[in-house]
């Protein structure tokens, strides 16, 4: 794993969000590559820039089709905001892997990882999730022992108080419990206004919050998160009633 190091090129994770901000401004990004990117930063703490997480990872991380993965990994590719090595064997007896190096925006069209891969093995048996999301919120150091269990602890009590774990793992990410708390009840007053009808509200719950937290990433809001997420998941789900509504007067009617 160490062997990731080499292919870093950035002296920390702040000067890698950095040159993402520059991505998202720069290029017009589809959802799906913006998604994709995201992703990709969010497992290259460890060794800033770099990860080796599989596709199909991705794919279940992300919700898209394995191809979508594939088509959105060769886009930022060949735009050069990404370069992947196959065949990567991090120890003698190990097993090989695809790793994905995020490159500086600076230096994105010149400049990429010129390491050579290592001659093949079998595929790498498990990836190493242990990630921070890469921007924080809330003042959180870099993984350890007693971050992730005290996390655990946390995720716990929102669980208990029926928060949906998907929406409590997102969220501790970047805020205190108090503050999910806040958020999640905004999700439920949206339900009750917007929603009453929409079969999956937590899905949309996590869409709002992602798209909410990568707007703050770009400096987009200029006042209250939390005011800005609850318009988001307005948007989101009013739009989402309308069409469960218009459906079942065409039926009806």
């Amino acid at each position: 794993m160490k062997e990731l190091r080499k292919y870093s090129q950035f002296e920390s994770v702040a000067e890698m969000d950095k040159s993402i901000e520059n991505y998202l401004t720069e290029y017009a990004l589809n959802e799906r590559d913006r998604t994709v990117l995201w992703k990709v930063a969010c497992y290259s703490v460890k060794f800033v820039g770099v990860s080796y997480l599989k596709v199909q990872t991705l794919a279940d991380l992300t919700g898209y089709a394995k191809r979508t993965i594939q088509r959105s990994l060769k886009s930022l590719t060949e735009l050069g905001i990404l370069t992947r090595i196959d065949q990567f064997k991090p120890v003698k007896g190990g097993y090989s892997a695809s790793i994905t190096v995020i490159n500086p925006f600076k230096s994105h069209h010149v400049e990429t990882p010129c390491e050579e891969a290592t001659e093949p093995t079998k595929e790498w048996a498990e990836e190493d999730l242990t990630h921070r999301e890469t921007i924080t919120f809330k003042a959180k150091a870099s993984i350890k022992k007693d971050y992730v269990e005290d996390m655990a602890h946390e995720l716990d009590q929102l669980v208990s108080n029926d928060i949906p774990v998907e929406f409590g793992t997102l969220a501790l990410n970047y805020f205190d419990t108090a503050e999910v708390y806040k958020l999640w009840s905004k999700v439920q007053l949206v339900i009750k206004k917007h929603a009453y009808s929409v079969a999956n509200p937590t899905e949309f719950a996590i869409s709002s919050l992602h798209s909410s937290i990568l707007a703050k990433k770009m400096n987009r809001i200029r006042k209250d998160f939390t005011g800005y997420f609850y318009s988001t998941l307005v948007n989101k789900l009013s739009v989402a009633q309308r069409q469960i509504t218009g459906f079942l007067k065409d039926v009806f009617l």
